[in-house]
């Protein structure tokens, strides 16, 4: 084990060489130098603090591999003390460590963080990485207390997680009157892809444009997807339909191909009539699906 004096000395010294030597090295140290990094990772000195910083993700790369490392809860107890008591960006630096390392039992500490104006992206980006139910429960109760503004980012990190539990909290989001919370709320809805037992009403087509728009029509894709695995094909035909209607190849062609992931005969009288679109893509489209449905 390498000298923690020596160690906390070189990363502060004057001199590169000695500073990217020692950093280099850090998976070896004792993680008691962690608020010693923490301190030269504030500090004024540039080239001093970027060693410090890099010292800490080396030693938290070195605990990382393996969940049953010696020291990793050491490592995880320093940073959630820099997390709370650091500067602004040192706090930044120990919360994104965190969500490669922290298990169930540092959520509550993490979770503290989503109120904070300056640190609740890390908070939300940890949370969102950190496995186990504990996580999403710890975003779903704070949730209504979040500020408008920060409530999609909490819906796009249960929707990452596919979490099924957070379908209530979603559904209602669904309803908002702010459209940001409207959209993340259908993003998130996709990707859970699990019907409640009162299905929501998608927006109507014309409440987006743009990226927007096609934000939710692959939401509603995706989901549609989703029923068709789990034998839903009522519901995913239903979207299907939806997409058929718009004006653009590209959710017409992804319609057909989710019809063709039915493959039945109704799903083959759907594809049909796109033989004679207008637009080549379609019309290829269409003949590739009826193939696979007709093999």
């Amino acid at each position: 084990m390498i000298d923690n004096r020596k160690f906390l000395a070189d990363i502060g010294s004057s001199n590169p060489d000695e500073r990217f030597s020692a950093w280099r090295q850090a998976g070896n140290v004792s993680p008691s130098v962690i608020p010693g990094l923490g301190q030269l990772a504030g500090g004024a000195d540039p080239g001093v603090a970027r060693a410090a910083a890099e010292a800490l993700t080396t030693m938290v790369h070195s605990v990382g591999k393996d969940p049953a490392a010696p020291h990793r809860a050491e490592v995880v107890k320093g940073l959630l003390a820099l997390a709370g008591g650091a500067s602004t960006p040192v706090r930044v630096h120990a919360l994104r460590l965190l969500s490669n390392i922290a298990g169930e039992d540092s959520v509550p500490a993490v979770a503290v963080y989503l109120s904070s104006p300056d640190l609740r992206e890390e908070a939300i980006y940890a949370l969102e990485r950190i496995p186990g139910k504990a996580s999403i429960q710890a975003v779903v109760a704070a949730y209504p207390s979040t500020s408008a503004d920060f409530k999609p980012r909490m819906l796009a990190a249960l929707g990452h997680r596919q979490a099924a539990e957070a379908l209530p909290l979603v559904v209602e989001a669904m309803r908002s009157q702010d459209k940001n919370i409207v959209l993340a709320a259908v993003l998130a809805y996709g990707r859970i892809g699990v019907k409640p037992a009162t299905a929501p009403a998608y927006p109507g087509p014309d409440t987006f444009t743009g990226w927007q728009r096609t934000g939710q029509m692959d939401a509603m894709l995706r989901f549609a997807d989703a029923m068709v695995k789990q034998g839903n094909t009522a519901d995913a035909r239903a979207i299907y339909a939806t997409a058929l209607k718009s004006a653009e190849e590209r959710w017409q062609c992804a319609a057909i191909v989710g019809l063709a992931k039915i493959g039945d005969a109704e799903a083959a009288d759907a594809i049909l009539p796109w033989f004679k679109s207008g637009h080549r893509t379609v019309r290829i489209t269409a003949q590739q699906a009826w193939r696979r449905i007709s093999a």
